[in-house]
């Protein structure tokens, strides 16, 4: 194996929420580190830039626009790159935008993945890649175990998902790729997508207008703090496993009421709460069996949900007024 200093990564997705973390974690592990993203316009591209700040100032890092639709460009890429791991986070994300708009979920998220597991063989790079707990739709069975996936998810999300983590298993079948599987469940932090729920509360409880819960505040999530998930996806990198799909959650799933009682206690400020029936394509409840990343990767969540809430929301409140607008 080579020595850290000449070891050489490539994150797709690289300037999002989780890419751009990933990518400051590997440089300061003295990774060279190529991020590669399309700057889909899913949210603004100013955002991603801002997250890339610190990295963009180190030599060992390197930004490349790139849409892993894009076949040839992105096989081109990883040949000049030759990463020993390509982290795969490139995704269109959202559970409700899938059902309005599935079309760029199949293209980004099934036909993306395929090109990035062909060039990863092209070089013998191991492939980590970054699926979702949408993957167990609505099974009541819980906590969720890795060999209890039944290809029923409630989104096209969900169904992106199920496809990309069937293509990686089919690549690693057929050809001996090494891959690495991590099942995110709800990740949270710094950087978090402006879209997603944590953020919204967040901004909504600060310009002091009603949060929307729209699972009437009783729906439960495994959330997973961005530093606890980069690590697991570390780990899957460093394993000597050639194929190892795990849960990367917390085992300790929090209310959606709960979540506004932390996020009013970590900003100081009361919420104005609106209850909502559920929504198509929302689960009930979300929650990771974590023994299998705890058994084979030697890995555990590490930041207590009330602590990452407070780290969220200092980071929020040092965020440019204008940086997300509640929409």
């Amino acid at each position: 194996m080579m020595a850290t200093a000449d070891r050489r990564a490539l994150v797709t997705g690289g300037a999002g929420f989780i890419g751009s973390t990933l990518v400051d974690r590997l440089l300061a592990d003295g990774w060279h580190v190529i991020g590669l993203d399309s700057f889909d316009p899913y949210y603004p591209r100013e955002v991603k830039f801002r997250n890339l700040v610190a990295a963009a100032a180190n030599p060992r890092f390197r930004l490349v626009e790139i849409d892993t639709r894009d076949a040839a460009a992105l096989a081109a890429t990883v040949k000049d790159a030759r990463p020993e791991v390509i982290f795969d986070l490139a995704a269109r994300p959202g559970v409700r935008p899938s059902i309005a708009d599935p079309e760029p979920y199949l293209t980004i998220n099934v036909v993306g993945v395929q090109h990035t597991l062909s060039a990863a063989a092209q070089v013998g790079a191991r492939v980590v890649f970054a699926s979702s707990s949408s993957v167990y739709g609505a099974d009541d069975r819980r906590p969720f175990r890795e060999d209890q996936a039944g290809g029923r998810p409630l989104s096209p999300y969900g169904a992106s998902k199920v496809a990309a983590e069937a293509l990686c298993y089919a690549h690693h079948s057929i050809s001996g790729l090494p891959v690495g599987i991590a099942r995110l469940f709800t990740v949270f932090g710094p950087r978090q997508r402006p879209d997603l729920a944590i953020h919204t509360f967040a901004r909504l409880i600060l310009a002091g207008e009603p949060v929307d819960l729209y699972d009437g505040g009783d729906g439960v999530r495994d959330y997973t703090f961005v530093d606890d998930a980069v690590d697991a996806l570390v780990k899957l990198a460093g394993t000597g496993e050639d194929f190892l799909l795990v849960n990367v959650g917390s085992d300790r799933p929090i209310g959606t009421g709960e979540v506004v009682d932390e996020l009013e206690s970590a900003l100081g400020i009361p919420a104005v709460r609106r209850l909502f029936p559920p929504q198509p394509g929302d689960v009930p409840a979300t929650h990771a069996d974590i023994s299998r990343a705890a058994v084979r990767l030697g890995w555990r969540p590490q930041t207590p949900f009330r602590e990452g809430i407070r780290r969220f929301s200092a980071w929020l409140r040092d965020q440019p007024v204008d940086a997300a607008p509640v929409s």
